[in-house]
């Protein structure tokens, strides 16, 4: 079939390539001038590197990443240890692939490498403002229809809308604008020299609290860290949507100290000031010009609608506590390579895609309202390595059974 995929991100790119690797033929429309963008660094659960394994790119990402001995889980306020995770060996030996940290570019570069390869046709420059699956679409165009905003159309058998919270496709199927809840986040990548000399340079590590939590992980063992810090704001309620760029992700108004605004450096700085030592001290690091306005909202509740679905953060945008946005978006390109495989041309279309909602939706919204890995809380006297607490979130989900041109799922 032919396949339309709107987004160039991580989860875009998996499912072009993972529906190539099964036979159809899939374009990806980017609205950036190329593809592999730069951003924060991606942590990858077993969850997600065991898709990425059927894909064949498992090797690749762990040559390009690094590979976090353990997380743990401290006070905010005291900095004592909650809670320990080993995510080395017995992890892996528990899940069947790693847990690893890779940069968000290469991991893009990669992916778009693998679409190439598979003859998926990468488009970018390409921004997606509409998508019409009319009767009358289909009886010109002869199927779903994405219009660009420079005029360009697509059209399709089957389109995938994977661009994000602000997604083109949302309206079609019932979703309003995305809404924030008075989150805001910072982050800073920083050399390693700077821990203190009793802290691993080998671990996550998150300090949590009321409204606010501090998390530290290597994206270079030995070399860099990247650092988040995230707090609710108090401000959000006073003047929420009406601050510049309160209904959504960017920039604060620093330069305007008049204007309303929420999520500021002054509220970063009083958010953390109860905090820990080596927290607050890392919090001096952070970057202070770009603040993340975070969006924390359920899944909708309509996920495909006709030929028309959606993945990714266009339609369960995932808080930060678990670092899944990322997972659960290849875990979604997962679900629709399998929902699809079967799928005897355009007329099943509709049913393919409610089997892969019926399949991904009640998982994506357990995982959005989750606030850490153990649900029921931390246990500070279970092992390190005793992973029944965690096997709901790392446990990769089982593959339909089907293999075209190397995309090997292994059975139930």
């Amino acid at each position: 079939m032919e396949i339309v995929v709107i987004g160039g991100g991580v989860g875009g790119l998996a499912a072009a390539l993972a529906l190539a690797l099964g036979g159809h033929r899939v374009q990806v429309l980017e609205r950036a001038p190329r593809f592999a963008q730069g951003g924060p660094a991606l942590r990858l659960a077993p969850n997600a590197t065991a898709v990425l394994a059927r894909l064949g790119l498992l090797d690749q990402v762990l040559d390009l990443g690094s590979r976090p001995r353990r997380a743990v889980l401290r006070d905010l306020g005291s900095g004592a240890e909650l809670a320990e995770l080993d995510l080395g060996a017995p992890l892996t030996a528990r899940y069947g692939t790693p847990y690893v940290v890779v940069g968000r570019a290469d991991l893009l570069s990669l992916l778009a490498d693998a679409c190439a390869d598979a003859d998926v046709e990468l488009r970018p420059g390409r921004e997606a403002t509409s998508v019409d699956q009319s009767s009358f679409a289909s009886s010109v165009m002869g199927g779903a229809v994405v219009t660009c905003v420079d005029g360009w159309m697509y059209a399709a058998d089957v389109v995938l809308a994977a661009d994000g919270a602000q997604s083109a496709a949302r309206a079609l199927l019932g979703g309003g604008e995305p809404a924030g809840d008075g989150w805001a986040a910072y982050r800073g990548t920083v050399p390693v020299d700077v821990l203190a000399a009793d802290e691993a340079d080998d671990e996550v590590v998150a300090w949590t609290g009321p409204d606010a939590h501090f998390t530290r992980y290597p994206i270079r063992v030995g070399e860099a860290y990247e650092q988040v810090a995230v707090f609710r704001s108090h401000l959000y309620p006073l003047v929420g949507a009406a601050s510049p760029g309160g209904a959504g992700q960017g920039p604060p108004a620093l330069d305007s100290p008049s204007a309303l605004s929420w999520g500021g450096r002054e509220e970063l700085d009083e958010a953390f000031s109860w905090a820990t030592e080596p927290v607050r001290a890392a919090v001096r690091l952070l970057r202070t010009d770009q603040c993340w306005r975070m969006l924390d909202q359920v899944p909708l509740p309509l996920w495909a609608d006709g030929r028309v679905a959606l993945l990714g953060d266009a339609v369960h945008p995932m808080p930060a506590y678990l670092a899944q946005g990322a997972c659960q978006a290849i875990e979604d390109a997962d679900a629709l390579a399998g929902a699809l495989a079967d799928c005897q041309g355009p007329p099943g279309v509709a049913a393919a895609l409610a089997g892969y909602q019926a399949r991904r939706a009640p998982r994506a919204i357990r995982v959005s309202r989750a606030r850490q890995v153990w649900e029921s809380g931390p246990l500070p006297r279970r092992p390190a390595d005793d992973y029944a607490a965690s096997d709901w979130l790392y446990a990769p989900s089982e593959p339909l059974a089907f293999c075209v041109r190397g995309y090997r799922y292994r059975p139930r």
